[in-house]
């Protein structure tokens, strides 16, 4: 029997329970791990459906098996030097139905915070991990490691929205495990002007027919410096997967999308598509895919191109009333919506927010 888990009865409980305490909460769902006492309420109430949901120095401390069986097998941390992070266990039969929100806040100036994430989706789950970094400080770093495993006939869509400040270096790392018939989901957007980003993605599609698929949204401005790179490993028969970018370049900014697909395995499917967008002559703007086969039983195929705005476009949308910002705004907003039909319906009008304000014209 599966179990169906209404994240959204529940957190109205805790919200409750939490402005019960004198905590203010405002928006439903969206909890800072360091700051609010919502989530170790929210985490309370998950554990009646089995469901973990912990910050992970609690996870080693009070799920050692846990972690022993999932955590640690394709990353190499220091527990002693993790800041901070969560475990997310959703186990066999359990399906959630709506995200389960996850916010991390850099609000110390000029330290680096360190986050270890581990994602687990048992057999036949499904989940939808909704998360958020931003920093309420002008100047420091943020180190993110996330390891994820999604069982059999199982589903996780994640998530990730990045909110930083014009003087924060970033690095991420994420590798992902997927088992038979499993189903990935991945969707990425960075906000702000940054300093510098640096991410690396690794899917490993470990069981016969299992998909993925990573939707990028790389935004450049200022002197931002952003390298942003996913690889998929085709590893079991009938595996296929999907790696999408959008790319754009304001100011002096440098935004760089790499993208690689190796095929190990017969009768497997991969396609990449990068596109981008120049705003700024001073921006720089490259796209690396590659596909790499080992084997001759697959079919690999690749798009990309970078552009800067259609005149005809630009011009048609003037004709038709538009001032020349509003239409700007238009065809970016056309040209970042990729992906947006597969995002799941409860995060969609967050999508909508976010696609809203990065087509704003000159950004």
């Amino acid at each position: 029997m599966v179990i169906e888990v209404k994240i959204d009865e529940i957190t109205k409980k805790v919200l409750s329970k939490a402005l019960s305490l004198g905590l203010e909460v405002n928006k439903t769902g969206s909890l800072i791990v360091n700051e609010s006492m919502a989530f170790h309420v929210l985490s309370e109430a998950l554990k009646e459906y089995g469901i973990i949901y912990v910050s992970i120095k609690e996870a080693f401390d009070r799920y050692p098996d846990i972690i022993e069986k999932y955590g640690l097998k394709m990353v190499r941390v220091d527990p002693r030097n993790i800041d901070d992070g969560v475990l997310l266990y959703i186990p066999r039969n359990t399906k959630v139905l709506e995200p389960i929100y996850t916010c991390f806040a850099l609000a110390r100036r000029g330290v680096v915070q360190r986050i270890y994430n581990l994602y687990v989706v048992e057999d036949y789950s499904e989940a939808v991990a909704a998360k958020g970094c931003l920093t309420i400080v002008p100047e420091g770093a943020h180190s993110g490691i996330t390891e994820i495993y999604v069982g059999r006939h199982a589903k996780l869509s994640s998530i990730m929205i990045h909110n930083w400040m014009p003087e924060v270096r970033v690095s991420a790392l994420a590798r992902a495990r997927l088992l038979e018939e499993a189903v990935y989901y991945d969707y990425y957007v960075n906000l702000t002007h940054v300093k510098r980003i640096g991410s690396l993605t690794e899917i490993y599609l470990e069981g016969n027919s299992a998909r993925a698929q990573a939707d990028m949204i790389l935004i450049g401005r200022g002197r931002s410096t952003i390298s942003h790179n996913v690889m998929a490993y085709l590893n079991a028969p009938k595996t296929s997967v999907e790696l999408i970018s959008r790319m754009l370049g304001d100011g002096e900014s440098r935004v760089e999308s790499t993208t690689r697909i190796i095929a190990n395995a017969p009768n497997t499917r991969g396609h990449i598509e990068c596109q981008g967008l120049q705003l700024s002559n001073s921006a720089v703007l490259t796209t690396k895919p590659v596909l790499e086969s080992h084997i001759d039983e697959t079919s690999l195929t690749h798009e990309a191109s970078i552009g800067k705005i259609s005149e005809e476009e630009l011009e048609y949308l003037m004709a038709k009333g538009f001032r020349e910002e509003e239409a700007i705004s238009l065809i970016v907003r056309g040209f970042l919506e990729l992906g947006f039909q597969r995002v799941p319906d409860k995060l969609k009008p967050v999508i909508e927010r976010v696609l809203d304000i990065l087509s704003q014209a000159r950004m």
